[in-house]
């Protein structure tokens, strides 16, 4: 019996039904040959429709009829191009909220990224896979590297388009010392474990191999893949990758073959080779379950001593979070025969990277898609809706960029400086708090940062102008005002979820990075205070927000006493005559000598008489006389 699809071959069965009994009926009132052709040529013609109902579609490869668990009318597209990071996971789950409360049936993640930030990798994966929505859809459009095939594989379903590429999904990191791969020490032992629990956990909620996605996210596996002889009947030969130790178990006597594999490692040129690790790991356990955890290769055990075997999720850091028990077979010696060799898969040279093919033949990708056309035949949609990241997402994931936050730090500090330098003329101190709020704002709108690091900088810069204009020096008020300063920009990058556990690999990675950036933000602005000092006001149109002796052609400033051969303690208690206005920096005039000056309270006009009440290393600090007057 014919399946039903959209109630038409119930039709059609039912007029054909219909029409054989009319037929039968004329047969017997022997009926004329011109009806009986008519009639038959009827019956075929509706026969003919009723198969094409169940063919492929011409255009686009894919059959119309949608299996169920497939079949949605309103179906939402939710990209993720680009570097991933917070602002991405932010800008996901708002866009999953959407599609959910507008009634998505289905939910497609199209994807082309070259990966990202582990910790909002991991964070879409939850989304996903706790989504009210099932019937998730990775495409694959067409790159899906590192945090991308990740994601993919926490979908239902996977769908590729012409050139996909999926995968080396192994963990690195970039710090001042440039790029660090996770291949060996601290930096595997603590990034690899959370990533290797999470794929092996999409592996056994999806359906897909448990050691070929192990095989993405770390070097040093060398698989096989098999197939069953003589499966049970009604069902195909289930295929699955297998390690050299199973290997000698389904094939005893027999060396593995090597030579081409049939998925090229990463970092490895596809050819052939001898393994990356050969020692055989240990014989299974028959055991299985949700708390047993199987490694594909002996050269897991560097992630911990107990990955030497199969071993229980619970001895290991972060396996623990293996949610779904393990459908793949605990082969033995008594599997030996049941099984042939398709193939060499991978020789462990690397990460391994699918191309379109691979996924198709090793059962990831369920389609080639290359169109929303395409892709709404194959949910059998009457809605296909895309819902891109807004502008202000896209602001804000510019902001966030290291290099852009890193220069608005110093816009920030050098304007503070100037407006110091020079109080009153106001633009660069409008142009330091556009830069403040551009630092801070991309973590306040997705709740990246608390209130508390506005404080902190806001605090920091008021205890540096204490110290600069109410008690000049350095002491206790300039130390807190520096620290808290530079804690709330540092804190500013990490924001709250990434400095919830500073200890953690993610959090000293953050805490590092952001360290690095402000310090370098910190040395790029001091020098450019000794060029503002120096040679900022010799610029047109902007001279006058820098102090300058009226008298003098060489254009010094306020850093000229730095190269003062005189004695400044021998002009503490002399008067004077405030050169220029001292705001709180300017000049002084005492025995016909120009001295930079620095008012030890307020603001004091030009002609007004001072005395030296202090001497630092490379100015003098003055205060009004009780008999001030313009000189």
């Amino acid at each position: 019996m014919l399946p039903n699809h959209d109630g038409s071959v119930f039709v059609y069965s039912y007029i054909m039904r219909n029409a054989l009994q009319s037929c039968a009926s004329g047969f017997g009132r022997a009926a004329r040959p011109r009806q009986v052709v008519a009639l038959v040529s009827l019956l075929l013609a509706m026969l003919s429709v009723a198969v094409g109902e169940l063919q492929p579609d011409s255009a686009s490869g894919q059959p119309k009829a949608v299996p169920a668990f497939r079949q949605a009318d309103r179906v939402a597209i939710i990209t993720i191009h680009g570097p991933i990071d917070r602002v991405t996971s932010y800008s996901v789950r708002r866009r999953m909220d959407i599609a959910i409360k507008g009634g998505a049936q289905a939910i497609v993640f199209d994807i082309d990224t070259p990966g990202g930030e582990v910790p909002a990798v991991l964070d879409i994966c939850s989304m996903i896979k706790s989504s009210t929505v099932p019937n998730t859809v990775a495409w694959i459009h067409p790159k899906a590297f590192s945090g991308g095939a990740i994601i993919a594989l926490a979908c239902r379903e996977i769908v590729v388009a012409d050139g996909a590429q999926m995968g080396d999904a192994l963990p690195i990191m970039i710090g001042p010392g440039g790029v660090d791969v996770a291949t060996q020490g601290e930096l595997r032992k603590k990034q690899v474990p959370p990533v290797l629990a999470e794929v092996v956990d999409s592996a056994r909620i999806r359906g897909w191999d448990e050691f070929i996605v192990q095989a993405i996210v770390i070097d040093r596996v060398e698989l096989w893949w098999v197939e069953q002889t003589n499966p049970p009947p009604g069902t195909k030969p289930k295929r699955m990758a297998i390690n050299e130790s199973e290997f000698r178990l389904l094939f005893p006597g027999q060396d593995p073959p090597r030579g081409l594999p049939g998925i090229t490692g990463a970092h490895a040129e596809r050819q052939a080779s001898a393994p990356a690790s050969s020692e055989s790991d240990s014989p299974p356990s028959p055991d299985s379950g949700a708390t047993t955890f199987k490694p594909a290769s002996p050269a897991l055990r560097d992630l911990s001593p107990a990955l030497s075997g199969e071993v229980s999720a619970s001895s290991v850091p972060d396996l623990d979070m293996l949610s779904a028990p393990s459908k793949r077979p605990q082969l033995t010696e008594a599997d030996a025969g049941q099984w042939r060799l398709v193939g060499y898969l991978t020789n462990g040279s690397g990460p391994i990277v699918m191309s379109q093919q691979d996924l198709i033949d090793y059962g990831f990708a369920s389609a080639v898609i290359n169109t929303d056309e395409e892709l709404r035949a194959y949910f059998g949609a009457s809605n296909v809706v895309r819902i891109t990241p807004s502008w202000s997402e896209a602001a804000v994931k510019l902001l966030s960029n290291m290099w852009v936050r890193m220069g608005l730090i110093v816009v920030f500090l050098l304007a503070m400086f100037i407006e110091m330098s020079t109080p009153g003329v106001i633009l660069p101190g409008t142009i330091a708090g556009i830069a403040l709020v551009l630092i801070l704002a991309p973590a306040w709108m997705l709740g990246l940062a608390g209130w508390w690091e506005a404080v902190a900088i806001v605090l920091g810069i008021v205890l540096i102008l204490v110290e600069i204009l109410v008690i000049p020096g350095f002491g206790i008020f300039g130390i807190a005002g520096v620290t808290l300063l530079f804690g709330g920009l540092v804190w500013s990058f990490v924001g709250y979820s990434g400095g919830l556990f500073p200890d953690s690999p993610s959090g000293q990675q953050d805490l590092m990075r952001s360290a690095v950036t402000v310090l370098l933000a910190l040395a790029t602005a001091v020098g450019g205070m000794v060029g503002v000092s120096k040679y900022l006001g010799t610029l047109p149109f902007v001279g006058r927000l820098v102090l300058q002796d009226p008298t003098s052609d060489d254009g010094e400033g306020l850093l000229e006493a730095m190269d003062e051969p005189d004695d400044l303690a021998a002009l503490v208690g002399r008067d004077a005559v405030a050169h220029s206005p001292l705001r709180p920096s300017g000049r002084i005039e005492l025995d016909g000598q120009l001295y930079d000056a620095m008012s030890a309270f307020g603001i004091i006009d030009s002609g007004t008489r001072v005395r030296v009440v202090r001497a630092e290393s490379w100015q003098v600090v003055v205060e009004p006389t009780e008999s001030s007057g313009s000189a």
